[in-house]
Protein backbone atom coordinates (compact mmCIF):
# COMPACT_ATOMS: atom_id res chain seq x y z
CA UNK A 1 0.00 0.00 0.00
CA UNK A 2 3.19 2.50 1.00
CA UNK A 3 4.21 1.62 -2.37
CA UNK A 4 1.01 2.72 -4.52
CA UNK A 5 1.00 5.82 -2.73
CA UNK A 6 3.40 8.22 -4.60
CA UNK A 7 1.80 6.50 -7.52
CA UNK A 8 -1.50 7.80 -6.41
CA UNK A 9 -0.31 11.32 -5.57
CA UNK A 10 1.64 11.63 -8.96
CA UNK A 11 -1.42 10.51 -10.53
CA UNK A 12 -3.27 13.46 -8.84
CA UNK A 13 -1.05 15.83 -9.65
CA UNK A 14 -0.98 14.92 -13.67
CA UNK A 15 -4.84 14.71 -13.07
CA UNK A 16 -4.64 18.60 -11.96
CA UNK A 17 -2.11 19.60 -14.44
CA UNK A 18 -4.85 18.48 -17.34
CA UNK A 19 -7.94 19.77 -15.51
CA UNK A 20 -6.69 22.46 -13.70
CA UNK A 21 -6.40 24.74 -17.13
CA UNK A 22 -9.35 23.02 -18.76
CA UNK A 23 -11.79 24.66 -15.62
CA UNK A 24 -8.89 28.03 -15.78
CA UNK A 25 -10.27 28.38 -19.89
CA UNK A 26 -14.10 27.39 -18.52
CA UNK A 27 -13.89 30.66 -16.81
CA UNK A 28 -13.31 32.25 -20.10
CA UNK A 29 -17.30 31.35 -21.69
CA UNK A 30 -19.83 33.94 -21.59
CA UNK A 31 -20.54 35.68 -18.42
CA UNK A 32 -24.16 35.14 -16.85
CA UNK A 33 -24.92 38.39 -17.57
CA UNK A 34 -25.66 37.51 -21.46
CA UNK A 35 -29.03 38.75 -22.13
CA UNK A 36 -31.78 37.68 -24.53
CA UNK A 37 -31.79 41.51 -25.70
CA UNK A 38 -28.80 42.18 -27.68
CA UNK A 39 -27.22 45.22 -29.73
CA UNK A 40 -23.56 44.38 -30.63
CA UNK A 41 -23.96 47.36 -33.69
CA UNK A 42 -24.91 50.49 -31.47
CA UNK A 43 -23.77 53.45 -31.50
CA UNK A 44 -21.15 53.89 -28.08
CA UNK A 45 -20.99 56.31 -25.82
CA UNK A 46 -18.13 57.43 -23.39
CA UNK A 47 -19.74 57.25 -19.44
CA UNK A 48 -18.96 60.33 -17.33
CA UNK A 49 -20.85 59.34 -14.53
CA UNK A 50 -23.85 57.56 -13.39
CA UNK A 51 -26.37 59.40 -11.43
CA UNK A 52 -28.65 57.25 -10.63
CA UNK A 53 -29.75 53.59 -11.34
CA UNK A 54 -31.58 54.92 -14.52
CA UNK A 55 -30.03 57.96 -15.38
CA UNK A 56 -25.65 58.72 -16.67
CA UNK A 57 -23.91 61.38 -18.32
CA UNK A 58 -22.08 60.30 -21.32
CA UNK A 59 -20.47 61.68 -24.36
CA UNK A 60 -23.56 62.15 -26.03
CA UNK A 61 -25.48 64.17 -23.27
CA UNK A 62 -27.57 63.09 -19.99
CA UNK A 63 -29.01 59.50 -21.05
CA UNK A 64 -32.19 57.90 -19.06
CA UNK A 65 -32.81 54.27 -19.36
CA UNK A 66 -35.38 53.68 -21.45
CA UNK A 67 -36.72 50.71 -20.23
CA UNK A 68 -35.96 50.58 -16.10
CA UNK A 69 -37.26 52.88 -13.38
CA UNK A 70 -35.19 52.36 -10.63
CA UNK A 71 -35.21 53.76 -7.17
CA UNK A 72 -34.71 57.53 -6.42
CA UNK A 73 -32.02 58.28 -3.77
CA UNK A 74 -33.08 57.90 -0.64
CA UNK A 75 -35.57 54.91 -1.65
CA UNK A 76 -34.66 51.04 -1.26
CA UNK A 77 -32.63 49.62 -3.54
CA UNK A 78 -31.15 52.89 -4.87
CA UNK A 79 -27.84 52.30 -3.79
CA UNK A 80 -27.40 49.26 -4.98
CA UNK A 81 -29.21 50.07 -8.50
CA UNK A 82 -26.92 53.13 -9.14
CA UNK A 83 -23.45 50.96 -7.94
CA UNK A 84 -24.75 48.28 -10.58
CA UNK A 85 -25.65 49.99 -13.73
CA UNK A 86 -22.31 51.97 -13.02
CA UNK A 87 -20.54 48.55 -13.24
CA UNK A 88 -22.40 47.87 -16.02
CA UNK A 89 -21.88 50.63 -17.90
CA UNK A 90 -18.20 50.53 -17.30
CA UNK A 91 -16.62 53.20 -19.30
CA UNK A 92 -18.62 52.98 -22.47
CA UNK A 93 -22.34 51.70 -23.09
CA UNK A 94 -24.12 51.02 -26.43
CA UNK A 95 -27.13 53.34 -27.21
CA UNK A 96 -30.32 51.68 -28.86
CA UNK A 97 -33.02 54.31 -29.69
CA UNK A 98 -36.96 53.59 -28.68
CA UNK A 99 -39.86 55.42 -29.86
CA UNK A 100 -39.76 58.79 -28.06
CA UNK A 101 -36.11 61.00 -28.10
CA UNK A 102 -36.24 62.67 -25.05
CA UNK A 103 -38.34 62.57 -21.55
CA UNK A 104 -40.13 65.70 -19.76
CA UNK A 105 -36.85 66.97 -18.25
CA UNK A 106 -35.06 66.84 -21.58
CA UNK A 107 -33.11 63.63 -20.96
CA UNK A 108 -32.10 61.40 -23.75
CA UNK A 109 -34.18 58.01 -23.89
CA UNK A 110 -32.19 55.29 -24.71
CA UNK A 111 -31.56 51.53 -24.19
CA UNK A 112 -28.30 50.79 -23.06
CA UNK A 113 -26.20 47.88 -23.22
CA UNK A 114 -22.73 46.98 -22.34
CA UNK A 115 -19.63 47.22 -24.63
CA UNK A 116 -19.91 43.41 -25.34
CA UNK A 117 -23.91 44.14 -26.25
CA UNK A 118 -26.09 42.76 -23.46
CA UNK A 119 -28.79 44.65 -22.30
CA UNK A 120 -28.35 46.81 -19.22
CA UNK A 121 -31.67 47.22 -18.76
CA UNK A 122 -32.71 43.91 -18.75
CA UNK A 123 -30.05 42.72 -16.48
CA UNK A 124 -31.52 45.78 -13.67
CA UNK A 125 -34.75 44.21 -14.39
CA UNK A 126 -33.96 40.93 -13.46
CA UNK A 127 -31.82 41.40 -10.76
CA UNK A 128 -34.35 43.19 -9.01
CA UNK A 129 -32.99 46.31 -9.00
CA UNK A 130 -35.57 48.22 -11.29
CA UNK A 131 -39.00 47.54 -12.65
CA UNK A 132 -39.86 47.51 -16.21
CA UNK A 133 -41.19 50.71 -18.19
CA UNK A 134 -44.99 50.58 -18.87
CA UNK A 135 -45.56 53.12 -20.96
CA UNK A 136 -44.09 52.44 -24.31
CA UNK A 137 -41.01 51.28 -25.91
CA UNK A 138 -40.35 48.30 -27.95
CA UNK A 139 -39.33 46.35 -25.39
CA UNK A 140 -41.34 47.13 -22.89
CA UNK A 141 -43.73 43.38 -22.90
CA UNK A 142 -40.30 41.77 -22.83
CA UNK A 143 -38.72 43.42 -19.70
CA UNK A 144 -42.34 43.84 -17.87
CA UNK A 145 -42.53 40.04 -18.00
CA UNK A 146 -38.65 39.71 -16.57
CA UNK A 147 -40.38 41.97 -14.10
CA UNK A 148 -43.18 39.80 -13.25
CA UNK A 149 -40.35 36.84 -12.57
CA UNK A 150 -38.27 38.67 -10.50
CA UNK A 151 -41.09 40.18 -8.40
CA UNK A 152 -42.29 36.05 -8.18
CA UNK A 153 -39.33 34.71 -7.25
CA UNK A 154 -38.79 38.03 -4.72
CA UNK A 155 -35.06 38.52 -6.55
CA UNK A 156 -32.91 41.19 -5.55
CA UNK A 157 -34.06 44.17 -3.00
CA UNK A 158 -36.91 45.56 -4.71
CA UNK A 159 -39.34 43.23 -3.02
Amino acid sequence: MISRLPLFVISLGILAAIVGPLLWLGNLEPSTNETTLQCLDCSESDVIRVIDGDTLNTSDGRIRLYGVDAPEEGERCAPESSDRLRELAGSSVRLQKGPRERDSFERLLAYLYTEDGNSIDEMLIKEGLATAWTEDGQHRNFLVALEREARNNRTGCLW
